[in-house]
């Protein structure tokens, strides 16, 4: 049995473990409170004693291996960030609507989904990525790289549920801009 297999069996068997010991505390502490008087409650706030609906639908997470930046041309300032794939499924009985893409604020790509409990969307369809500012070498902090862009994954499911998936990534250095004083002769 291999360490994976069998660690994924511990962690089930605790969580079945944990989940028979919660129910049985929370149903003693719902019949120690069944002879207290109940407190008044606002509107807003659920009654005492409703459960819980256990089989709330969830959307899965966006995959998105690591992002790259790259400088295909040195003689330039620009650099493309790129992601290998994106993908994202649905939870049973949902259909992924839409994925989005942006890049520092800005939106980049638009997915639209019909009738489909999962999108794939390949890094070919992208070209050569979406094209950023390399920035000067220290931009971000570092003296041998260029500017750090921040992305963000948005993917909606038909139920209204949401996904995100956020992160940065740093570029190689562009052109440094190096500014001769103005001599006059």
């Amino acid at each position: 049995m291999s360490r994976q297999l069998a660690g994924a069996l511990v962690a089930v068997i605790i969580g079945l473990f944990l989940l028979l010991v919660g129910g049985t505390v929370l149903r003693i502490g719902a019949h120690a409170a069944a002879d207290e008087p109940l407190a008044p409650r606002s509107p807003s706030q659920p009654a005492q004693g409703r459960e819980r609906d256990s089989a709330v639908p969830a959307i899965s997470f966006i995959e998105s291996p690591t992002p790259t930046c790259y400088r295909p041309d040195p003689r330039t300032d620009s650099c493309f960030i790129h992601w290998y794939y994106l993908n994202v499924n649905a939870a049973p009985a949902t259909y992924i609507i839409s994925m989005t893409v942006a890049i520092d604020g800005r939106l980049v790509a638009n997915h639209q989904g019909f009738f489909q409990s999962s999108m794939f969307v390949p890094g070919e369809l992208y070209g050569r990525g979406f094209e950023v500012s390399c920035g000067v070498p220290g931009a971000a902090g570092n003296p041998f790289l260029g500017r750090t862009h921040s992305y963000v994954l948005r993917a909606r499911d038909s139920n209204g549920l949401s996904a995100t998936n956020y992160g940065t990534v740093t570029c190689p250095a562009g052109l440094e801009r190096v500014y001769l004083p103005l001599a006059l002769r």
